[in-house]
Parts: C-alpha cells; structure tokens; sequence
C-alpha cells in the first residue's frame, strides 16, 4: 500500500502502511499506545469513556449510562467482527487504516454493505450510525489494520449483547446465508 491523502474542506484524510511511512503506527504500535486488548467478537478494543459522571437513565434492560465510547481495531490476523446486536444506538467514527466493510442486516431483512474508510470520493464514510436492533458484523478485506471509534447511547453493557448462532441468524434471514455463514462463528 502507498501513503495517500486528502484534502477536503480543511481537513487532512489519510491512510497508509508504516511501510512507505514510517510516521504511521503498525498495528503493534497501535494496540500498544491505546492500550487495545482482544475482543471476544474478534478485532481488538478498550473502552475510553462512559458517561458515570451523570445520572443513569433508565431502560426496559434496567439503568444506563447515558454514553459510553470505545476503539474497536480489527486486522490482519483478526480481521471479522462476528454478527451480533445490541438495543443501544451506536456510531461507528473512522479514525486510521484501511477501510472496514459493515454488513448489516435491519430487523425487517434488509442487508446493507457499508464501508467505513478515508476515501469519500469512491462512496466510503468517514461515520455510519447503526441504530439498536440491526445485526452488525465488521471486516478488514486488506491492510494490516482498519481502527474505528464507537459511540452507543444509551451506553454499551455485556448484559444488552445478543450474539448469535449461526443457525439462529440462518432462521432469520435464510435470504442472507452467503454472509452470514462467512461471518458467523461455525
């Protein structure tokens, strides 16, 4: 991969491998300096914020903070983030990398593709909101590391996370099974 940037609007898009920059992290560098463990869906993270400052609101799922913040990494040698949901609203925020595809499947069977990278001039985003109830999965198809922020409001719990067989999915959306079974835990 070479170093490439955009300049949009003010602002500076980059991307690249430490190869033909050595000013870019590898992905070493980056689980090292943010401080990134693994995640048990695949891909590497650590939460930064959660809202504990302020009063929990409540849910049907009992009381929540408000917002809580992470990065999610995947890579090379973890490259999926396996289906699964959750009832909060999260937002997906590209920071550096390459791009990462989302496939997501909405709770009426609509599945969308969507990437989340630097080049905005071939369609990709720089954010992608996914609302609670839609099933998500995540995958770097190349490059060494894609690394994405995630906001969810109200804030992310285990206890909210639903992650499903793959035959529970197939259930679902046996329209969907192409997807699904590649990015679903056997």
């Amino acid at each position: 991969m070479k170093f490439f940037a955009i300049f949009f609007g003010g602002l500076l898009l980059a991307g690249a491998c430490r190869a033909d920059n050595p000013a870019i992290p590898d992905k070493d560098e980056v689980i090292k300096l943010l401080q990134l463990e693994h995640h048990f869906e695949g891909g590497y993270f650590r939460q930064t914020f959660k809202a504990d400052q302020r009063d929990k609101i409540s849910t049907a799922r009992g009381p929540r903070s408000t917002l809580t913040t992470i990065y999610y990494m995947l890579t090379d040698d973890t490259p999926v983030d396996h289906f699964h949901t959750k009832s909060s609203d999260g937002i997906e925020y590209y920071h550096m990398g390459a791009p990462i595809t989302y496939h997501l499947i909405y709770p009426d069977g609509r599945y969308q593709a969507v990437v989340v990278g630097p080049d905005i001039r071939h369609g990709q985003q720089l954010q992608l909101a996914v609302k609670g109830g839609t099933w998500k999965a995540a995958e770097l198809t190349k490059g060494q590391y894609g690394l994405v922020s995630e906001a969810v409001a109200p804030g992310w719990e285990m206890e909210d996370m639903v992650t499903p067989t793959r035959e529970e999915l197939l259930k679902l959306f046996p329209q969907h099974k192409d997807v699904i079974v590649r990015l679903t835990r056997p």
